[in-house]
């Protein structure tokens, strides 16, 4: 009797759940290149220092705001305003939490860009892509990553809203807002943590790089959720950042298939190829 082919919502499990072993197997990268890897933890502490005062505010003044809509929802005080202050709060913190990371990722990887990028030409001369250097000047693909970092960072506020209302939701609320800010928040940072090996292969842009994530939907959601919750974790962002970079360039590799020379309009870059090459 022939077996039939697993549903379409295992498959997207299965997919999902490769997707986060590959956050895993960026973490194993600091076995192979601890030297390299460590120097990437050197724009994340820069970029904690820069977001410590704005995390402060939040952290000092949550319970101000989730007072104040409390008051506006409960006109009286008692146990209804105290568990709507509660449930306030923690959709603040839900909303701030997805721009928050989203923001974090987006400054840390444009500060560390030469640090970041040699992570990811490491990591792809270990999966045998020879490489490519998009052809394109540095100062003009700076401006471009900005612009991009910018659109996608106000894309965020939407969601964001979103979240917080349905953290607002009484009991399921919270986990709810938890679980949708994972996935969505994980969509984000796989867009940016992607951007670099996906330009090495010829996806420059930030809707090129959009349509080729889509193909792999649910594998991309599993790494970027994944990638999400490691960050929640105290000082998360800063220490596991070069593992993420090393984790969104194995994602593009196995997306992509077996390695294939260098993308037409792209530069090959001579000091990867000669790593490859090497006895």
């Amino acid at each position: 009797m022939a077996t039939r082919p697993p549903s379409g919502a295992i498959r997207s499990a299965r997919e999902a759940m490769l997707g986060a072993t590959t956050a895993w197997r960026g973490l194993r990268t600091w076995g192979t290149s601890p030297a390299l890897m460590a120097w990437g933890l050197l724009p994340g502490a820069i970029t904690t220092v820069i977001f410590g005062a704005s995390v402060f505010v939040v952290a000092t003044r949550v319970a101000d705001w989730s007072r104040a809509i409390a008051g506006l929802v409960v006109s009286e005080d008692g146990w209804a305003q105290s568990a709507v202050q509660i449930i306030a709060g923690l959709a603040v913190v839900a909303a701030t939490v997805l721009v928050a990371v989203y923001a974090f990722t987006a400054v840390t990887l444009t500060i560390g860009q030469p640090f970041f990028e040699r992570i990811g030409r490491a990591v792809d001369a270990q999966q045998g892509f020879t490489g490519a250097e998009p052809d394109e000047q540095w100062a003009r693909a700076l401006l471009r990553s900005v612009s991009e970092g910018v659109r996608l960072a106000l894309l965020t506020l939407p969601f964001a809203v979103g979240l917080f209302l349905i953290g607002l939701v009484p009991v399921v609320g919270g986990p709810v807002a938890f679980i949708a800010g994972a996935t969505i928040g994980g969509w984000f940072l796989a867009l940016e943590l992607t951007a670099y090996p996906l330009a090495r292969r010829g996806h420059v842009s930030l809707a090129q790089r959009r349509s080729v994530l889509r193909r792999h939907r649910a594998r991309v959601g599993g790494f970027g959720a994944a990638v999400f919750v490691l960050f929640l974790v105290p000082l998360g962002a800063a220490l596991f950042m070069p593992a993420a970079v090393a984790g969104a360039t194995l994602l593009v590799n196995d997306a992509s298939g077996p390695s294939r020379p260098a993308t037409a309009g792209a530069t090959p870059d001579p000091t990867v190829r000669q790593s490859v090459e090497e006895p």
